[in-house]
């Protein structure tokens, strides 16, 4: 079992090196990186090389769908990534210990994950827990929650997470079975950024692989929420993807995603 982790920058050059997660990473044997760069940098390249990690710098800007499964295919076609691996999707602002890295590890050796989720914190003390889990949405929730920060979806897992009840999990820190990634062609390249975690959890928990929380697997995610900033181009993606989200038919999308991710990658 090998663990291949997917980062992709989007000018986050500064916050992955100041925080040393991709330092930290290159340590370990058993994890290889894939760095790509949606708008290459040419220090984030000698940062990367330094570290032994695989850097790719894009020749025009994709979105966040589209740069992870690009980074999956080159994780499986150039890198030799078998379908036991493990396919991890891990935003540049993530914080991880040591630790928490060697817990990680040893949790996936068992093999018996098919969709897993860390346990997200916004700051060191690992005190406020991030929303990195939550219940459905529907187009009301997304209303709610920007106009009247209504937290219904919000899940409270302080005593672990309800058998009873579906999650989504955030992409943010995503644990997927390199195999469950390929069945079900990767993320929804119509999402440019925002609910494409969202689909693919909802097509995951469709296809049999329901979510699995890594409660004792913590990290710290340093997020920025810019697409609370009003009429900032990442607030017109989020108010695109909640559309194609709420009124696409799942089934659709899911057939949309897979005809996208077969006609680009697969030959």
């Amino acid at each position: 079992m090998h663990i291949f982790i997917s980062i992709v920058s989007h000018r986050h050059h500064d916050v992955i090196i100041n925080l040393g997660t991709i330092k930290t990473l290159s340590k370990y044997d058993d994890i290889t990186v894939v760095c790509r760069d949606n708008d290459p940098v040419g220090k984030l390249k000698k940062y990367c090389d330094k570290y032994d990690t695989h850097y790719i710098a894009n020749g025009n800007e994709q979105g966040f769908s589209a740069n992870n499964n690009a980074n999956y295919m080159h994780c499986k076609f150039e890198l030799g990534m078998e379908e036991d691996d493990y396919f991890i999707l891990l935003n540049p602002d993530v914080f991880i210990t040591k630790s928490n890295i060697l817990t990680l590890i040893e949790h996936l050796k068992k093999g018996t994950t098919g969709l897993g989720v860390a346990n997200l914190y916004l700051d060191r003390e690992e005190m406020v827990q991030d929303d990195n889990i939550r219940l459905y949405p529907k187009f009301s929730s997304f209303i709610k929650t920007y106009l009247l920060n209504d937290r219904s979806t919000m899940v409270n897992r302080i005593k672990g997470l309800s058998p009873d009840k579906e999650y989504w999990a955030s992409c943010a820190f995503m644990i997927v079975k390199a195999d469950v990634y390929n069945q079900l062609n990767g993320l929804d390249e119509r999402y440019y950024m925002y609910c494409e975690d969202i689909d693919f959890s909802f097509r995951a928990n469709k296809a049999g692989f329901p979510l699995e929380y890594f409660e004792n697997v913590k990290a710290v995610h340093f997020r920025r929420c810019s697409s609370k900033q009003f009429l900032s181009k990442y607030f017109f993606w989020h108010v695109q993807s909640v559309f194609k989200y709420s009124f696409g038919k799942k089934e659709e999308s899911a057939l949309n995603s897979s005809l996208e991710y077969q006609n680009r990658y697969k030959k």
